[in-house]
């Protein structure tokens, strides 16, 4: 039971705040603890000691101590949210096991945080929602405001976050309405799907005039897709074409 996995973000222009919650299984207060207590105890620090374990006991070919790897993972993405905010408070309900050992299966948790190195951990109040998952709440500064405005917030998304495996609402609205086809068998993409994507995401009217489409799994797992325009604007006179590569991960 429950609600579906999803990702849902509010803005509050009233009260300068962006929220992004999930319904996934959320965290309990070891959990909190463990997770986002301090960068030190964060999973960052232990997978990058774990690729360096890895290195040296191996011949390096593998993990190659290379640590660029630690982008977006565990706490680091996470703490880039005081960049733009002056107080952070992550509140959370566990729906694991863990919880129903430590008997809070139905206690909602915050975890709150100005930046400086110091944190609580409280019971969320009884009249702030929070089903079963994790919701972000960011107190923004004052000079960044904007990202509490709907419309901003929806272009970063637009930009950014529109190929991501779950669905993401705005306010309610669906944001991400577009499936990432790069990721499908390129014998079950036809050329009509993909005369359509090319349009979505080149924002041009033309169909394109090459398709490149391929996977590979050795050495490295790649899947690309890359379209040649049949239109060429700026032999027209409309200005300089933008780049139009982008890479995900």
């Amino acid at each position: 039971g429950g609600p579906p996995l999803e990702i849902r973000v509010t803005t509050d222009e009233a009260n300068n705040t962006l929220t992004v919650s999930d319904t996934g299984i959320g965290m309990t207060r070891e959990e909190l603890v463990s997770n986002l207590g301090t960068i030190a105890r964060s999973g960052s620090k232990a997978f990058v000691q774990e690729m360096q374990m890895q290195a040296e006991a191996g011949d390096g070919a593998g993990a190659g101590g290379d640590s660029s790897g630690v982008i977006g993972r565990f706490g680091v993405g996470f703490y880039s949210g005081f960049m733009v905010a002056d107080k952070v408070d992550v509140r959370s309900r566990s729906a694991g096991k863990a919880a129903e050992d430590e008997g809070t299966q139905h206690e909602a948790l915050v975890w709150e945080s100005t930046g400086t190195g110091r944190y609580t951990i409280s019971p969320l109040p009884e009249e702030v929602r929070q089903e079963r998952g994790t919701s972000v709440v960011l107190h923004l500064r004052p000079d960044l405001s904007e990202y509490s405005n709907e419309a901003t917030v929806e272009a970063v998304l637009k930009k950014y976050s529109n190929f991501v495996g779950f669905p993401i609402y705005l306010n309610g609205n669906r944001v991400n309405t577009v499936d990432a086809i790069w990721l499908d068998d390129p014998k079950s993409v036809d050329q009509e799907k993909h005369n359509a994507f090319y349009k979505y995401v080149s924002s041009m009217y033309d169909d394109p005039l090459s398709t490149i489409h391929f996977r590979a799994d050795a050495p490295l797992d790649i899947k690309a897709l890359f379209y040649i325009p049949s239109f060429h604007q700026e032999k027209y006179g409309m200005g300089r074409m933008d780049p139009g590569v982008s890479l995900y991960s």
